[in-house]
């Protein structure tokens, strides 16, 4: 790929992938792996001062993050790549590793920023927003990341990954298995050959033997529940 070309985030099964490993911490290896694969210069060194605020292009500003990305030096990356996006750099393209990079670091709060600052001139990234989302789920902020995912589906029912994720949401609150089975059909449905075909599967096969709220409550009104003078 070369200087200025667009990254999308959506339409790639390999960013869907990424999507689901890296930012739940699984895969970091697989992260580093797309770098040099996505930019001609990735993997050499630019020959730029170690300053990101010299008066350089903003190519070549983005050429330096993606070397010292490539070399695990995420902080001065997401340096470099910032100051690409404040020169002038395609932003769409400079965001897209901005996000990668901080979640290779570790730095999710600082992908949240990234982010954030792009969706308020972008509010219809989807794709991206998938990303925050499962980035507040990777944080613990199940609610938000709940919010995020269900504001997605609406908008973009097809979005099958939002499905997907949601599903998995909700599959662990006892009262909402009717949603998870939802999601996660029409993440079947809309994806049937997709990467998560499997987990998806298994989840609704859990489901499926999971004993209905309304009955399980009425165990405790029916003539088998223990009274409190009956020995143990």
């Amino acid at each position: 790929m070369s200087n200025g070309s667009k990254v999308p985030w959506a339409g790639s099964r390999r960013v869907s992938a990424w999507l689901h490993e890296a930012i739940l911490g699984f895969a970091l290896a697989h992260l580093l792996a797309l770098l040099p694969s996505c930019h001609h210069s990735a993997a050499r060194n630019p020959g730029h001062p170690e300053d990101p605020a010299v008066d350089v292009t903003g190519d070549q500003l983005f050429s330096a993050g993606l070397y010292h990305a490539r070399r695990g030096d995420f902080q001065r990356a997401e340096q470099y790549l910032n100051a690409a996006r404040q020169s002038g750099y395609d932003e769409a393209s400079a965001v897209f590793w901005l996000v990668r990079v901080c979640i290779a670091g570790g730095r999710y709060h600082s992908a949240l920023r990234h982010a954030a600052a792009y969706l308020q001139k972008q509010p219809d990234d989807w794709a991206l927003r998938l990303v925050v989302a499962s980035i507040h789920e990777a944080l613990g902020d199940l609610d938000r990341a709940r919010s995020d995912l269900e504001a997605i589906v609406d908008a973009q029912p097809r979005l099958a990954l939002a499905h997907y994720r949601l599903g998995m949401l909700y599959r662990d609150q006892r009262s909402a298995t009717d949603l998870a089975r939802h999601h996660l059909g029409e993440y079947l449905r809309l994806s049937p050959a997709g990467p998560h075909g499997f987990e998806a599967t298994a989840a609704l096969d859990a489901l499926s033997r999971t004993e209905p709220v309304d009955e399980w409550m009425s165990l405790s009104t029916d003539g088998d529940r223990a009274e409190p003078g009956d020995a143990p």
